[in-house]
């Protein structure tokens, strides 16, 4: 589809001081990030991503400090851990969650924001999403739904991604050729469009699921 493309984010910028795999030096080798979905079927200004960072303790302790940079005004970021350390000869990965407080529903994935990785030995990478859609699409798409596969204790988690702040209703059937559609709740999508649903314990061997748009706000609000 035209532009129901993702933001992903690539690395802008690697300065790396020359360090030798034999020698067994300290040095940070890359810095990756993804956003999380929702934990809950509520609306809400807070979007989470996971980075990743891989580096190399080897001679002596290798410490990253993790920010963000170019949100938009009002946005604060926490990092946790904000720090990174690696230790021992072997490449090792280390995971950290970044929490974007928004004010209200933004769609942080319209904006090329950057996460940089500093360390102490003068070594920096730096990512940055690269926006590939405006913000009256994710305002308006939309939505498509798929059934996670990992089970919680209040069942399995229904996600979708659609319009920011759009609401939907979810609901479920047990056949396609006739259906008979139950609407099983609500849920508002995030800043950035996502919304979850937990489908409750079921003994049923086969359920669709689908959303059904209640309001989805105007392009480029």
């Amino acid at each position: 589809m035209k532009n129901h493309i993702r933001a992903f984010f690539l690395a802008a910028s690697l300065i790396v001081g020359s360090t030798s795999t034999g020698q067994a030096m300290s040095y940070l080798i890359s810095m990756g990030a993804a956003p999380l979905w929702p934990t809950n079927p509520m609306p809400s200004g807070t979007v989470l991503y996971e980075l990743t960072t891989v580096g190399r303790g080897g001679a002596g302790l290798l410490e990253v400090t993790l920010s963000a940079g170019a949100l938009p005004p009002g946005v604060s970021v926490t990092f946790s851990p904000s720090v990174l350390r690696f230790t021992g000869n072997a490449l090792s990965t280390q995971v950290s969650t970044m929490t974007v407080a928004c004010p209200g529903l933004i769609p942080l994935d319209c904006y090329p924001f950057t996460i940089t990785g500093n360390t102490q030995k003068g070594e920096s990478i730096t990512i940055t999403n690269q926006v590939t859609f405006s913000p009256s699409y994710v305002a308006a798409r939309p939505a498509t739904l798929f059934v996670d596969n990992n089970k919680t204790s209040v069942g399995l988690p229904v996600r979708g991604l659609g319009a920011c702040g759009g609401s939907y209703l979810i609901q479920t059937t047990t056949n396609l050729a006739t259906p008979v559609w139950l609407t099983l709740g609500t849920s508002t999508a995030d800043g950035n469009g996502r919304f979850i649903w937990f489908t409750g314990r079921t003994n049923l061997l086969m359920q669709f699921y689908r959303s059904v748009v209640i309001n989805e706000p105007m392009a480029g609000q």
